[in-house]
């Protein structure tokens, strides 16, 4: 929903109009001063003796509404800064103040610093922020997967092969392959001396992206489609 669909009712405090309340469109007006003439236009339309205006119902903007003047200046400025900023980035006046609340009661500057873009999941995020920063060391200590990588480095080892070319004795090269794949790896990472030596296209492939997800959701949340960080 675009702001300025966004309607406000207002009804007269007076027991004999009941029910005889005006609606009015509050950002369809270009300041909040313009709206508030607006309103006295159509406070001129019922009697003298309707002195007071009651806020009924809204939009879904109920918890801004006020009586007598419909929203108070600091509100209307607020959603209208918030819509603004909603329709920027695809999102409608309802769906970025939710954001907002989400997010604890935030303003748009925050929103504007935290927003990181549109995607389907935190996973999804983890690759493009990895492809753009790159994996570093202490990243790939943490989170490269050693036991996936250990199981497939097998098949390319055999007790013959660290025989005759790693040196070790048959005992020794026995106990290498009955290793979990996890200490099969990290014994292959060790006589590498790191594990960037295994280089990009392998950490990539066995980087442990859900797990690097689970924890980059603590620093980043994930609400209507789209990451925004935690700062």
């Amino acid at each position: 929903m675009k702001l300025d669909k966004i309607y406000i009712f207002m009804e007269p405090y007076d027991y004999n109009y009941r029910g005889q309340g005006f609606y009015i469109y509050p950002f369809s007006f270009n300041s909040w001063d313009d709206f508030q003439d607006g309103m006295k236009e159509s406070f001129e339309n019922y009697p003298p003796e309707v002195e007071e205006w009651e806020f009924v119902d809204s939009d879904g903007i109920n918890d801004y509404g006020v009586d007598g003047i419909g929203i108070e200046e600091d509100n209307f400025d607020m959603l209208k800064e918030m819509g603004e900023y909603g329709e920027e980035i695809g999102l409608n006046i309802l769906e970025i103040l939710e954001v907002a609340s989400d997010l604890g009661g935030v303003d748009k500057d925050y929103l504007e610093e935290a927003y990181e873009g549109m995607f389907d999941s935190v996973k999804d995020y983890a690759y493009e922020l990895l492809d753009d920063i790159g994996i570093s060391e202490d990243m790939a200590e943490s989170y490269f997967n050693y036991d996936q990588f250990g199981r497939e480095l097998k098949y390319d080892f055999d007790e013959d092969l660290l025989v005759e070319d790693y040196g070790y004795s048959v005992s020794e090269a026995q106990d290498l392959m009955d290793m979990r794949d996890s200490d099969f790896a990290e014994w292959y990472v060790e006589s590498l001396g790191s594990v960037t030596e295994l280089g990009a296209d392998t950490l990539k492939n066995y980087f442990d992206y859900d797990k690097f997800a689970r924890d980059l959701s603590y620093d980043v949340t994930l609400i209507e489609d789209r990451i925004w960080r935690n700062h």
